[in-house]
This record gives structure tokens, C-alpha cells and sequence, in this order.
């Protein structure tokens, strides 16, 4: 089945267009156009019904009428586009099971294409229809005139258009409804809504009910809302309420200006409202959105009726939703696009679960069908052939899917429901493949086809945790292996994240918006209370997450920032259940520490109590960056090869986006060109500007123990300069980080080529110069570098350290040390021809690097084509890292990445298909050649072993896959 996923690009294209070469046609001058006839009807400009200004066409129509439009503005640069076509909204009056005929007519009066438009509906209704793509108009035809062709069958009606408009730009996100359709045929960007709304309600085996448990679903739920009163002393309960005040006090000042009026035949005479994909103004007159009566205005009203017992706050919003189905939020209207309005419609959602007992019975059917239309409900019956699901239609939509469920009228309906709303979410939070949503083998976080840590994934988190918890301990709660994936990915979560604050290079296009981890608190409480005692571990690092002194801002913030945008999640019964938690016996975590890589993220993450280092990358399978028009616009770099620290002692970062001169082309640990801003926020003049991949699958990260890791990839810019290239390591030892750069080239001679050290906006820096290289600090680390041409820029406090490769290098090279404890003897030693690290191979072959000391060996190895004389892994039959430890007795533990996905990938995220983004990934035979004989085995899986007593070789083969981590004992075999 077919899924979507929301772009970046929040809704920068305009869903009307106005140019140059297109007229609304408003009718605010009250005149019909005199050139518009109708063979039986009238015609008349109405003030009755409206949807922007005050008045609209009004047409009484007989049956077989036919309106013409000869020459309509904009109609002829309309057919010239590939994207001209129609955007108009239509009101009907009383529904019918016919359609009138959009036709489109050339000078000789053939029709060139059409547009049949289904009565069956009361109130406005949208189109926004192309000739060419969704009309099948042929490319050179033209238009010279319109007809608009009414029912055949039915005596006579009323309808009413209004904002017609003939337009070569249409929205690409324009959708089939109800009424009419067009022509998509991939849902990956837009949902396929009609084919959910026709899914058929059944599931294979119904889980019945048993003891009522539907009921203890529903009194959590409310619970959640509204909170259970046992816990009203603790102190950030009173906190949330009285900010919740705050928040439906606001709401009910804001829903003053709404007047409840109604017609004689009970439709509402409220002001016209827009979907988000129309403009802000339409014609010259300021567009009124549904979103904005979602986000302020409806759930404050149900809380108000709820817990004040409001009847005037009830009234008005009984009055909201009749004023929203009149104005087009409606069961399958698509008021031109829904793409982007399920996921700020949460006041809709979550108002209508408060206050449904309350509704009429016609309100409540009518409602039910429009939660079943705009949730999508329907997925649930029509589960794909793998897992996953995209974040967005977690956050914003598992609990609205719940709700729908829950309120079905008979027992027998919600069963199916549930039973299907159950293995939807099962499904949806399993290991996705390829490029899909959410959840990833390694418990890194997709959406738009990549890492994303600073939204969407944390939210998917918490509504997946939620869901789980409202679930549990009923026929209805999620498997044992959906909890597990949400623990995982929690503890996981935690892990990377250093303090509150997500790595650099995962935050999409949100650079600034690193802290997160304070709003997945109660995710931890949520699953921890989900399992039949609270889980030890989500506890234990809930409770330290928490007790920390250097989260209480942040944590105190959160409880006191209560909305219903994105997601509504700022109730009463959240902080009731953290607080729930926090009383265990369960005592907090120390402090996490170790090192952990992740294939689908491109980043090793390395912490113990004093730093914590996060290094990116990105290839074939992980994107660069993410930006729009307005957001991470200078966020080229951010994988290409970034060293980011936190000092969490001292409190002092590598990145720092929020300083004005922070300069984005010197990223720490990164290999760049100096561009100059305008060249820098280039899109590169590709159909996406972002999210490019390369056409490298040699990204690995291999963590041999909590002290000892290494990361490497082959880097290659095959979007804005294909000459660039590098191949960058970074090895990561008890007291340093050693960084290893090879074939560093461009073709270009225009800017210079660097691999920067440091970015500091403290005073607190220095540089000394000794023969085998430079000695530099910065606030909390220093860099010894051997050789090379190191360069300082110093502007007030604003420190840039870097490593200068010049103008179109061929075949650059770097080589540096970054020290955790500013040991000035360990720099010299380390540069000094008594050094512990011995460099084996700095080409683009390999990187190999020994420690003597400690007795450990790590290689990248690049070619497989390559025979590695004098090491004891001689030989490789694909790419791959390793880091080989000497055990005693003769014994080593070799520690393996190979990283090639094995899977379709494209230079930028918007060439994927649907097909390709679930392509599975493959497994491989990977075969290592050892100098020497050695029993061999592996505690993650079975190995093949093949020992040449003549040749002295060991042949280990082992099944590698996704870019996981695999440990090989290697014990001498007797000769």
C-alpha cells in the first residue's frame, strides 16, 4: 500500500496562484460578467453565500442547463503550462447523485479535455484541477472557451462559485476527493485520502472485547485529558493546570470574535475559512484559516466545558463544527489539498473525543465521518507488505485514529476498529526497510528519508509511547516486540543525545534546535507504565534525564508551555503519569557512557563522564542536509565530516549556530571550500538543492568498547562540485581522538580547501608552533597537528582554527590529534617520532593505524582489490572497517563493519519512488583473509571457517548486513 510523506517545503507554493497572466473571478462588483450566458437558468451575483469578500455567482440552474464562458481571463496562458489548469469553489445547496461537467472547448467549439464534478454534498467545495496532468488535455491544444454543464436528470438546483480562476501555476499538491479526481498516481508526497475513505471496515480475526476493556481505553484517554485528581498537590501537576488555565482563557478571548448566527435553514453565516495550502490573501482580502480556529480557539473551548462546565464554551463549539462542514472541512472534501492540514488539525481531533457524548446524533455521524476522512483511518485496514509508517502520520494522527475507533456507536464497529487500529500500530512501529519511516535497525529516526532528531522522530516516539500506554493490559495492547522497539529507541535516543541536546548533523532543517529530550519524558513514563511492572531501565534514565540540575529549566519550561499546534500533548494526565514514574523505588542511571555507531544515521556518537563527540557523514544511503527557503540555509557541511563535542562539564559546545558570526563553512572536523554566503546557500541548480546523496557506499563505524572506536567514510560531492572528494577517519582512543584525511581534491581553483580544527567564540584559545607541527587550544580541548599548514582567523572573541589544503589540491592530507585533557607532554609525544600511534596507511587504499601501547589496530579499508601485507587481516573481499584488539594468550577480538546497504539510491531524496524507498536491504558474504591459523567465532551469528595450513591463512565468512557491528574471536589453532 501506498503511503506519503510531507516535504520540507511547508507549504511555500501557494495553492491559489495569482500572476501575471490569471484573474480571480470574485464577483465583489456585483455585476455578472456580460459574456456569461446560461441557456435555461439565471444567472445573479448573491450576498447569501460567499467565499472571500461578501458576494459570489450565483446560479439557478435548470436541468441540461449549460453555462458558457467564452474567453475567460488567464485561459490562454493557462493551457501554454504544463501546470496551468482551474482552481474554483462551488457551493451546493442540496446534494445529488449527479455531477455537472467542467468542458473545455477549442475555437471550433471540440472539447479538449473535461472535468465531471459530483453534487452530492452540501456546503463549499474546492478544485484545483490541471488540463494537461489530471484533465489529459493534449500539450499544444487550446482553450477558447468553457462550459460548465449541469445535471441531466434532476429538475433544478442552486449552486454558487466563487474565486474561479484560470492559472498556469496549479499546486502540485492538488488531490482527488469526493468529487472529483485527478491524476496521482505516487503517494509518496500526498496521501492517497480516497482510496483510505474506501477501504472496506474488516480485519481477519476481530479481538473481542473482554470485561469491558474498551471502557478502561476510554477512562485512560480521558484520564490523559483531564487528569485523575489523585496527584493535584504535586507541584508540576500545579504547574500544568494553572498554565492550562492560561491556555483556555486565551482561547476563550480569541473565540469571542466568533458570533454564533445561523440562517433559516440552519447553515451557519460564518465568515469564509481556507485550508493552509490557500494563500494568506486572496483577491486583496486576508484568508481566515481553519488552522487558526484548530490551534486556539476549538480545544480550549472543549477543556472550558469539560472542567468549568461552560454551556456557552459547548454551545460554540457545536456551533464551530457546523461552521466548519458548511465552509468545506467535510468527509471527503479536499479543499484542494490536504496535505499539510492533518498535521496542525490536533484542536479538531482532540475537541471532538471531549465533546461527543454532546453532540446530536446527526452531528455525531457526520463528525465520525469526517474524523475517518481526515485521519485516514482506513489505513488500518489496508496494512502494507512491510513495516514502517511516516512520523507525520504518527504524531499527528495515531491518537485522532484511537479516538475515531473508540467512538464508534456499536460494540461490534469499535472491535473492528481497534482490532485493525491495533495492527496498524504494531505494524507502523516496526523496523522500516530502505529509506521508509520510522523506526530504523538501529533505532535511528526517519522522515523525509533520513535521520531527523529534532522533529517528526521525537514526536512519532511520543505518540507511538503514548499509544502503548493507553493499550496496555488489554486484548487491544501492542505486542511485546512493538515495546521493545519503543524502549530501544528511547534508551537509544538518550544515548546520542548529549545533556538534552540531539547531534548537529541529525536536526534537519532546524540547526538551532538541538534540545529535545526534556519533551520525550513522559515517552519514558508512557512505556515504562506499559509493561507489567515499570521498566528498570526507561525508569532509571527517566529518572536521571529528570534529577538532573542541569535540566530543570528546561523541564519546568516544558510543563509550563501548554498548545494544541503540531500535536496536542500538554495535559494534565501527562505530568500525572511522569509523576506517576518519578515516586518508583527505581533509582536513576549513571551517567551513560560508550560508544555506539549508527549505519542508518551516518554517526558515531563516543561519550564518557567528561565529553561527549558526535561524528557525521553521509553517502550513497544518508543524505547531507536538509534546508528550505528560510531554514538551515548555509547547512551544506554538516556531514561532511563533523566533529561535534559537548563539554559537559564546563558547558562549552563545537556548535554554535545561535552566535550571528557563527561561519558555517568552518564546521568542526569537517573538509570544505570556503564559499562565500551566496555560493553557500546555492541550491546547486539540482530539482531538490538538498538531501543529496553520494554515490559512496563506504560509511562505517566500528565501537570495539566503550573507549575504543573508529569512524570513516569516502566522501564525494556529486551535487555541487562532483570533483570533490575525501576520505576522512577519525579513531577514537581513551584520551584522544586521532583524525586521518587522504585524497583531498577539487578541480576547483576559486576557493580555498579546508578541514577545519575549532570554531570558538571565547577568548579562551591558543597556538604554539613546534617543529613537527602546531600545538592549539581551544575552551575545553586541544589539537595537536602534525605537519601541514595550520591557519588561526581571530575577529574579537571569534576564533577559527584550520588546516589549509589551498586552492584545487590533488591529493591533500591531514593529520591531528584532539586531546580531552590539554596534556601539552601527551601533544609533543603524540607528534614526536615517540608516539604511540603509528600511521600504517594514508592513502586511497586504506587508512590503517596501529596504538603500540595499548596493542590495537584499526583499518578502513577502501579497495578490496588490495592485498594489506603485515597485517594480520591481509585481505577483504568488499570494503570495510575494523578494529582488531590483542587479547592474552595469542588471542585478538576483531570488530567488523561493512556498510554497503545494497539497495537503490538516487543523487537527491526527490528522485526516489515509493518502490524504492522500501527497498529492502541485502545481506553479503563477507569474507576476511587472516595471516595465521585461528579458531574462529561470533557471538551474533554463525561463521564460516576455512584454514590453509600451507598458505598460513584463515578464510572467516560472515553475513553482513545494513552496516551492523559484528565481533569475531579470534583464538590461535593449533599447527
Amino acid at each position: 500500500m501506498k503511503k506519503n510523506i510531507s516535504t520540507a517545503i511547508l507549504l511555500i507554493s501557494l495553492a491559489i496562484s495569482q500572476s501575471a497572466f490569471s484573474q480571480i473571478y470574485s464577483f465583489e462588483n456585483g455585476i455578472v460578467p456580460e459574456d456569461w450566458k446560461a441557456d435555461k437558468g439565471t444567472l445573479s451575483i448573491s450576498s447569501e453565500k460567499y467565499k472571500s469578500g461578501t458576494q459570489s455567482l450565483q446560479i439557478n440552474w435548470k436541468q441540461g442547463d449549460i453555462l458558457t464562458i467564452p474567453s475567460p481571463a488567464g485561459i490562454s496562458e493557462a493551457c501554454k503550462s504544463k501546470n496551468g489548469g482551474m482552481n474554483v469553489w462551488i457551493y451546493n445547496e442540496s446534494p445529488i447523485k449527479e455531477k455537472i461537467v467542467f468542458s473545455f472547448r477549442n475555437e471550433a467549439e471540440k472539447e479538449v479535455c473535461q472535468l465531471p464534478f459530483l453534487l452530492n454534498f452540501k456546503g463549499w467545495r474546492c478544485i484545483w484541477a490541471k488540463f494537461q496532468g489530471d484533465m489529459n488535455m493534449p500539450s499544444k491544444s487550446s482553450i477558447q472557451s468553457v462550459e460548465i454543464q449541469f445535471p441531466q436528470h434532476t429538475r433544478k438546483g442552486v449552486t454558487y462559485i466563487d474565486l474561479l480562476e484560470f492559472t498556469p501555476k496549479v499546486s502540485w499538491q492538488n488531490m482527488s476527493d469526493a468529487q472529483y479526481k485527478v491524476n496521482r498516481t505516487d503517494y509518496s508526497l500526498i496521501p492517497d485520502f480516497t482510496g483510505y475513505r474506501n477501504a472496506i471496515p474488516k480485519v481477519e480475526k476481530v479481538i473481542t472485547d473482554k470485561d469491558d476493556q474498551i471502557t478502561v481505553i476510554t477512562n485512560r484517554l480521558t484520564a490523559w485529558y483531564l487528569g485523575s485528581e489523585q496527584q493535584s498537590s504535586e507541584k508540576w501537576v500545579k504547574m500544568r493546570k494553572e498554565n492550562e488555565k492560561v491556555f483556555i482563557q486565551n482561547g476563550l478571548k480569541a473565540a469571542q470574535k466568533i458570533k454564533i448566527q445561523y440562517n433559516e435553514d440552519r447553515t451557519p453565516k460564518g465568515e469564509p475559512l481556507f485550508p493552509m495550502g490557500a494563500p494568506s490573501t486572496i483577491d486583496g482580502i486576508e484568508a481566515k484559516k481553519f488552522r487558526t480556529i484548530n490551534e486556539n480557539i476549538l480545544l480550549p473551548l472543549a477543556l472550558d466545558y469539560r472542567k468549568n462546565k461552560n454551556a456557552q464554551s459547548l454551545k460554540k463549539a457545536l456551533y464551530i463544527y457546523d461552521w466548519f462542514n458548511d465552509q468545506g472541512w467535510a468527509d471527503g472534501s479536499s479543499m484542494g489539498t490536504l496535505c499539510f492540514e492533518k498535521l496542525r488539525s490536533s484542536g479538531y481531533f482532540h475537541s471532538f473525543f471531549l465533546l461527543k457524548d454532546q453532540l446530536s446524533p446527526e452531528q455525531l455521524e457526520r463528525e465520525l465521518q469526517s474524523l475517518n476522512w481526515f485521519t485516514m483511518f482506513g489505513i488500518c485496514y489496508q496494512l502494507p507488505s512491510h513495516p514502517g509508517e511516516v512520523a507525520d502520520n504518527l504524531r499527528a494522527l495515531a491518537i485522532p485514529k484511537l479516538i475515531y475507533a473508540l467512538s464508534q456507536n456499536k460494540i461490534q464497529e469499535r472491535e473492528v476498529a481497534l482490532t485493525a487500529f491495533k495492527h496498524y500500530m504494531d505494524n507502523a512501529l516496526g523496523i522500516a526497510p530502505g529509506f521508509f519511516g520510522t523506526f530504523k535497525a538501529d533505532f535511528s529516526g526517519y522522515h523525509h528519508r533520513g535521520p531527523y532528531n529534532s522533529a517528526y522522530y521525537p514526536h512519532a516516539l511520543y505518540a507511538g509511547a503514548l499509544i502503548a500506554y493507553l493499550l496496555h493490559d488489554t486484548p487491544y495492547a501492542l505486542s511485546e516486540t512493538t515495546l521493545h522497539n519503543l524502549k530501544q529507541g528511547l534508551l537509544t535516543f538518550r544515548f546520542f543525545c548529549a545533556g538534552l541536546d540531539v547531534p548537529a548533523g541529525t536536526v534537519g532543517r532546524f540547526p538551532k534546535g538541538q534540545q529535545i529530550l526534556e519533551t520525550l519524558l513522559p515517552a519514558f513514563a508512557y512505556t515504562a507504565l506499559s509493561f507489567k511492572e515499570p521498566d528498570k531501565e526507561l525508569t532509571a534514565a527517566f529518572k536521571r534525564i529528570l534529577e538532573s540540575s542541569d535540566n530543570k529549566q528546561a523541564i519546568t519550561e516544558y510543563i509550563s508551555n501548554v498548545n494544541s499546534n503540531l500535536a496536542y500533548t500538554s495535559t494534565v494526565g501527562e505530568i500525572e503519569l511522569m509523576a506517576q514514574l518519578a515516586s518508583t523505588s527505581i533509582t536513576k542511571e549513571k551517567p551513560v557512557t560508550g560508544t555506539l555507531f549508527m549505519p542508518y544515521s551516518g554517526l558515531l556518537v563516543a561519550k564518557d563522564s567528561l565529553f561527549h563527540f558526535n561524528i557525521k557523514g553521509f553517502s550513497r544511503y544518508i543524505w547531507d542536509f536538509e534546508s528550505s527557503a528560510t531554514e538551515n540555509t548555509k547547512g551544506r557541511y554538516l556531514a561532511y565530516g563533523q566533529i561535534e563535542y559537548f563539554d559537559l562539564k564546563n558547558r562549552h559546545k563545537s556548535f554554535n549556530p545561535q552566535e550571528p558570526d557563527f561561519d558555517w563553512n568552518y564546521i568542526p572536523g569537517a573538509t570544505t571550500k570556503v564559499l562565500p554566503d551566496k555560493i553557500l546557500q546555492d541550491k546547486g541548480g539540482s530539482s531538490s538543492g538538498h538531501r543529496n546523496f553520494s554515490d559512496e557506499t563506504f560509511l562505517t563505524g566500528v565501537y570495539a568498547s566503550d573507549k575504543n572506536a573508529m569512524f570513516s567514510f569516502r566522501m564525494h560531492d556529486i551535487t555541487y562540485d562532483q570533483s570533490f572528494r575525501a576520505n576522512k577517519s577519525v579513531f577514537v582512543f581513551e584520551d584522544f581522538l586521532f583524525c586521518l584525511g587522504s585524497d583531498i581534491q577539487t578541480k576547483d581553483k576559486r576557493y580555498p580547501t579546508v578541514t577545519t580544527l575549532f570554531q570558538s567564540f571565547s577568548r579562551n584559545t591558543g597556538e604554539e608552533r613546534i617543529p613537527e607541527g602546531y600545538i592549539l587550544t581551544d575552551p575545553s580541548l586541544m589539537y595537536a597537528v602534525k605537519g601541514g599548514a595550520v591557519r588561526t582567523s581571530c575577529e574579537g572573541s571569534h576564533t577559527r582554527a584550520y588546516i589549509e589544503h589551498g586552492n584545487a589540491p590533488e591529493a591533500a592530507k591531514y593529520h591531528y590529534y584532539i586531546l580531552k585533557n590539554k596534556n601539552n607532554v601527551l601533544a609533543r609525544q603524540l607528534l614526536s617520532n615517540e608516539s604511540p600511534i603509528e600511521v600504517i596507511a594514508q592513502d586511497n587504499d586504506a587508512h590503517i593505524v596501529t596504538h603500540k601501547t595499548k596493542e590495537i589496530t584499526c583499518g578502513a579499508l577502501f579497495n578490496a582489490q588490495k592485498t594489506y601485507d603485515g597485517q594480520l587481516v591481509s585481505q577483504v573481499n568488499i570494503p570495510l572497517s575494523y578494529i582488531l584488539e590483542k587479547q592474552k594468550d595469542n588471542s585478538f577480538k576483531l570488530s567488523v563493519c561493512e556498510p554497503d546497504m545494497r539497495r537503490i539510491s538516487h543523487a537527491h531524496m526527490g528522485l526516489l519512488t515509493e518502490e524504492d524507498v522500501i527497498q529492502q536491504e541485502k545481506p553479503y558474504d563477507t569474507r576476511l583473509t587472516i595471516n595465521g591459523l585461528y579458531n574462529v567465532k561470533s557471538p551474533q551469528k554463525p561463521v564460516e571457517v576455512s584454514l590453509d595450513r600451507e598458505k598460513d591463512k584463515t578464510y572467516i565468512t560472515i553475513s553482513t548486513i545494513r552496516g551492523e557491528n559484528y565481533t569475531l574471536l579470534l583464538q590461535q589453532a593449533d599447527n
